[in-house]
């Protein structure tokens, strides 16, 4: 007997399971729309907009309240964003919550209900239907998520370890293997009596289970993003001018050569040293991502221009004197291009016109030049750099696992397991949902009302500020101490004569409000650009609430 999943699946053979006639002990089960599904309908979807939904699910179905999907409001209404076709879900944090519900009937004439008793499981999976594609699967691998993954769709059970399991192809373990497979939402047995339109009364097998409609999957650190238009790749030479990027780009001529005349920088030399320092921090050896751009950088000198005499001659003519590397000039100036870049960004200083600082309170001023094959490899090096510096950020990223684009459209699909007369477990599966879409979190269509009570005058003159403590260590509490409150923050504090960590409080009132009013007056100066101001704030009228008298 294998012992390992990879050797399990490497031996599984794909069968059929037998078909059933309806003479056998065991009817087989058949997963279909439930009995209250309107036309068109398979599974159908039920929202609620409380975390109570579980009892509130219940009860309607017990009371007969559950309808089809075209005759719930919300099926209509919800309809928002840049694609209409589909419903568009609302986020739990949206306050809203969706249970999907299937019937299990016995696949005989009459379709009488299935026994609970005789389901061993019961489930749903979430498929991503592309416009362009076939449907994919959210697969998971020893507990982690790998994301949508397209291929054959089997119509086995989707977890790998119970289906090998169950067939013998892998020992009983406690506790299981981490799961592998596609990721299943478990379904419950409901078992309700409704009378139908001849007035007899009928028992139907329902199964319900709560919608996630969270979960993502972390990128691997050699695994593009998928790009905004879907099949190309992002051209990185354009975050930079030419010759230094791809922006303008045009035919060499020696002038383009020129970065520093003077000590004065082009404008598009400052934008690569903003990125070669800011971004990619090249003074730092330690990063191996660098080591290219180092060496380039190391072969780049300054020069000066000193008139002597040359060959003989008996005039004297102007010849470039090489200085120090771009490389040994950028580790020791680093903290000095800082400063000229927080010049630049408060429009103290202009890129094209400021000088490049040369250490202490000193500028340069010589030259700085490059030949056409040397700025097409420091174009390629950058691009390779920024491209590797996407990379490393994304390692780990989390990528939300329903998204907003026009192929991402998704059905619910439920199944159960059940045993043949051989005592064999099977897999009966049942049609899919309407498709629907899931809201971006921060949709402005899928925001509900919350209402937070802002305090009155009083409460900031009750209590302690206890509401919210920060815990510091020495070496922040040793600054923080030293700063005296006041119209302008400065130094005169008492400071930290105990030299221990030190907790701030804050009153929770105080915050409340403060944010508030800092949030109207940003929205106000915005808005004096941007004209905003109808879209974002809302001024109305209500009589105050009995739980606010006197306040």
């Amino acid at each position: 007997m294998v012992t390992t999943v990879e050797d399990a699946l490497l031996a599984e053979q794909s069968r059929r399971a037998p078909k059933f006639s309806a003479s056998a002990g065991t009817h087989p089960p058949r997963v279909a729309a439930p009995f209250f599904a309107g036309a068109g309908d398979g599974p159908t979807l039920h929202r609620y907009l409380d975390d109570d939904f579980v009892a509130r699910f219940l009860n309607d179905a017990h009371a007969g309240r559950l309808a089809g999907m075209a005759a719930q409001p919300w099926f209509g209404a919800d309809r928002f964003g840049r694609f209409k076709n589909e419903p568009t879900l609302r986020l739990p944090m949206h306050r809203s919550f969706y249970v999907v519900c299937a019937e299990v009937q016995c696949a005989i004439p009459g379709a009488p209900a299935f026994d609970p008793n005789k389901i061993l499981g019961a489930g749903m999976v979430v498929r991503r239907m592309p416009a362009d594609g076939p449907p994919q699967r959210w697969m998971i691998a020893d507990g982690q998520p790998l994301g949508w993954r397209g291929g054959p769709i089997p119509d086995h059970d989707p977890d790998d370890v119970h289906r090998l399991t169950a067939r013998g192809l892998l020992p009983q373990r406690f506790p299981e293997p981490p799961y592998s497979g596609e990721e299943v939402t478990p379904l419950h047995p409901l078992l309700v009596r409704r009378r139908d339109a001849r007035g007899i009364v009928r028992s139907h097998t329902l199964l319900w289970g709560y919608l996630p409609l969270g979960g993502s999957a972390r990128e691997a650190a050699d695994t593009p993003l998928p790009q905004a238009s879907g099949d190309q790749a992002p051209d990185f030479g354009l975050e930079h001018a030419w010759p230094l990027g791809s922006r303008g780009e045009k035919a060499w001529s020696a002038d383009d050569g020129q970065l520093v005349t003077n000590g004065i920088a082009t404008a598009g030399f400052i934008e690569l040293l903003q990125t070669l320092i800011a971004q990619f921090q090249v003074h730092d050896a330690a990063d191996a991502d660098n080591a290219g751009l180092r060496a380039l950088l190391g072969s780049l000198r300054f020069h000066t221009l000193e008139w002597r005499i040359v060959d003989d001659s008996l005039i004297p003519r102007p010849v470039q004197v090489s200085g120090e590397t771009v490389l040994a000039w950028l580790d020791r100036s680093a903290p000095g291009l800082i400063t000229l870049f927080a010049r630049i960004a408060r429009h103290d200083a202009i890129p094209g016109s400021a000088a490049l600082p040369a250490g202490g309170n000193q500028t340069r001023n010589d030259h700085l030049a490059i030949s056409e094959q040397q700025a097409a490899d420091l174009r390629s090096l950058v691009a390779l750099r920024l491209a590797r510096a996407q990379v490393r950020f994304d390692d780990g990223l989390a990528l939300p696992r329903y998204g907003q684009t026009d192929g991402d459209r998704f059905v619910a699909l439920p199944f159960v397991r059940w045993a043949d007369d051989c005592g064999c477990e099977r897999v009966a599966w049942g049609p899919a949902s309407r498709m629907f879409r899931v809201a971006s979190p921060f949709d402005p269509e899928a925001q509900r009302p919350t209402t937070i009570v802002l305090p009155s005058l009083d409460d900031f003159k009750r209590g302690l500020p206890r509401g919210v403590a920060l815990l510091t260590s020495k070496s922040l509490a040793d600054v923080m101490r030293r700063i005296q409150p006041g119209i302008d923050m400065k130094e005169g504090g008492p400071g930290n004569r105990s030299g221990s960590c030190w907790s701030f409080g804050f009153s929770l009132p105080a915050i409340t409000l403060c944010a508030m009013l800092l949030l109207m007056v940003v929205i106000n100066l915005l808005n004096l650009f941007l004209g905003w101001l109808p879209w974002v704030f809302i001024a109305l009228p209500r009589l105050c609430l009995k739980a606010l008298k006197g306040k």
